[in-house]
């Protein structure tokens, strides 16, 4: 007695196994079917997640797929800058001429750059002039505590010297008179 047993051929898209889920009375229903692929890809899962180098693929992958979406999405952004619009009035339509996103876009920074930064109290000036006034007191302090800490070490060595010979001169003196 022979027994042939024929195996045919085993890709990745061979199906292994109906996966089913179970509803609120219990009731079986079918969800899909499992693959060689689904199987290979669960190992492959498990065994890099139990790796100590995981965190860092993670944080690479995720980088990666970033930078993807970043390019697919690049064009449409590019051209949604560019495509010519039209302002609408409140009931969509036309007022004036054509226009680009890009450029609407700008003239509200425009907008905001000029605006007051108290719109009770105009002598505060923009919100342009404003953060570049604390820009300037930020680089005028750094600029000033660096130039007082040169002052002080300064001081500090020549008094050090000072004292130090004061110092001497007081021991060798209570030296001299014993």
């Amino acid at each position: 007695m022979n027994i042939t047993v024929q195996v045919d051929e085993i890709t990745l898209s061979t199906v292994i196994a109906d996966t089913v889920a179970f509803d609120e009375d219990g009731d079986a229903y079918p969800t899909g079917q499992q693959t060689v692929a689904h199987l290979v890809a669960a190992q492959i899962v498990e065994r890099l997640v139990k790796e100590d180098r995981y965190p860092g693929l993670r944080d690479r992958v995720m980088e990666i797929r970033k930078e993807e979406i970043r390019a697919a999405v690049r064009p449409s952004i590019d051209e949604a800058l560019a495509r010519p619009i039209y302002k609408t009035n409140s009931y969509g339509e036309r007022t004036g001429q054509e226009t680009t996103l890009a450029e609407l876009i700008a003239a509200e920074a425009r907008k905001q750059l000029t605006e007051p930064a108290d719109r009770y109290r105009s002598e505060k000036g923009s919100i342009l002039q404003e953060t570049v006034r604390a820009e300037v007191h930020k680089a005028f302090q750094a600029e000033i505590a660096e130039t007082v800490q040169k002052a002080r070490d300064l001081v500090t060595k020549q008094l050090g010297d000072d004292i130090a010979q004061q110092i001497t001169k007081a021991v060798t003196a209570g030296l001299a008179k014993r």
